[in-house]
């Protein structure tokens, strides 16, 4: 096992703090409590101790644990009382062990005279330990307070040990835009949904489709379109993936191995936000998927990877589908939507609503919308999307119940990646 120098079993880091036997962790708390107080009466300084939650966060890896512990001081608001980073080396072979740090986090809130105070405490775990983190973690937390579990990059495929600590946890946050298999993994999500209904879910990539949807719900405000939004029979989907090179091989890209400040890696193609983009607009018009006939465009056809198709039904009985596909861009990142469009009929009207990404602009987008034998209305937006994880991370540690709709979306796309 590779581990950081600042990180090695036994010794202070610089991030994680003292090393401490983890039997001994909740006096090496009380101790560094006393010691804060301490020097709140020798100085001038106010300090602030919240107390709303534990934040267990799940780390794969020493650097994403580090890169972790570094988002906090941009989580103030949330009144964390203690953060416990997990790292496992989930390595069958490795020999059990548990090492564990511990220190007190303090930042300035407003000015440098008001100070922020919480617990943190790291623990990297190996071996068999791994498959019973959450017996550790029941000793860990506080345990007057709700647990926020946020498991870093893909859960594992058979599940373990993300289910065991689910069970203990009022709220699971991940974000599917570091998922290498995202049908595989929504689909475990919604089991874990079903398994443990008192752990909720949460996705931070589907924070970051909140404006694009509702730029798709302004199309449909008014009176003038609103019978459109019935009459909708198709939606198409189009995400950006990184291209090849002129060779047609991947060696130009980027690596997709984790950078040493534990940033997600740049990934080949990313369909998450586009699945559940329309997860999002199935549920909102009703739809029922049926078989595909013979003669549906893309039944018999081979899928590239990042594309999917389904067949569908209204409530009327009327077939409609949906598509999604990957367009290679350089300009976006991974994952992006560039392309929304809905095709719909009503009588003998066509008509198509789309938002699209401009070239070589990130930040704007065009809506347009397109009836036959009219000019097309068309704006330029700006999409005011947010990309920093930890403003993400904050809106979620925010929510105290349910987020309803996405758990529902959750449940669709189950049904739609079976």
């Amino acid at each position: 096992m590779t581990v950081d120098l600042d990180l090695s079993p036994g010794t202070r880091s610089l991030w994680a703090g003292k090393a401490i036997p983890w039997e001994h962790l909740e006096e090496e708390v009380a101790l560094l409590w006393k010691m804060a107080a301490d020097n709140m009466r020798i100085g001038q300084n106010m300090s602030v101790r919240t107390s709303v939650l534990n934040l267990v966060i799940c780390a794969p890896s020493v650097a994403r644990a580090r890169y972790a512990s570094d988002l906090l001081r941009d989580l103030l608001s949330t009144h964390i009382a203690r953060v416990i980073i997990l790292i496992f080396e989930d390595d069958p072979d490795a020999p059990a062990s548990i090492a564990t740090w511990v220190t007190l986090r303090s930042f300035p809130v407003i000015s440098d005279l008001t100070r922020h105070h919480f617990e943190q405490i790291t623990a990297l775990l190996t071996g068999p330990v791994v498959q019973h983190s959450a017996a550790l973690l029941q000793r860990l937390v506080r345990p007057d307070l709700p647990i926020y579990l946020w498991w870093l990059d893909e859960p594992p495929a058979s599940g373990d040990p993300l289910g065991s600590l689910a069970a203990i946890s009022q709220r699971l946050i991940v974000d599917s835009a570091s998922f290498q298999t995202p049908g595989p993994t929504l689909r475990l999500l919604a089991s874990l949904l079903e398994t443990y209904p008192a752990c909720a879910i949460s996705d931070l990539n589907w924070g970051r489709l909140t404006p694009l949807r509702q730029l798709v719900a302004q199309f449909f405000d008014g009176l003038e379109y609103r019978p459109y939004f019935d009459g909708i029979q198709s939606i198409e989907i189009e995400h950006a993936v990184l291209g090849t090179s002129a060779s047609g091989s991947s060696a130009d890209l980027p690596s997709t191995g984790i950078s040493a400040a534990g940033v997600y890696p740049q990934r080949l193609q990313e369909p998450a936000r586009a699945l559940l983009m329309g997860g999002w607009l199935k549920e909102r018009l009703t739809w029922r998927r049926v078989a595909c006939s013979a003669s549906c465009p893309g039944s018999g056809e081979s899928l590239p990877p990042g594309a999917y198709h389904w067949c569908l039904e209204n409530e009327a009985g009327q077939p409609t589908r949906i598509d999604i596909r990957p367009r290679r861009e350089g300009e976006v990142p991974p994952g992006t939507i560039c392309l929304l469009r809905l095709t719909s009929r009503l009588a003998d009207q066509q008509a198509l609503f789309s938002i699209s990404r401009l070239a070589g602009d990130s930040d704007h987008v065009l809506t347009s919308i397109e009836l036959e034998q009219e000019q097309p209305r068309q704006r330029t937006l700006a999409l005011n999307e947010q990309h920093q994880e930890s403003q993400l991370l904050v809106d979620e540690l925010e929510i105290t119940g349910h987020d309803d709709q996405f758990e529902k979306i959750l449940q669709e796309l189950a049904s739609l990646l079976t």
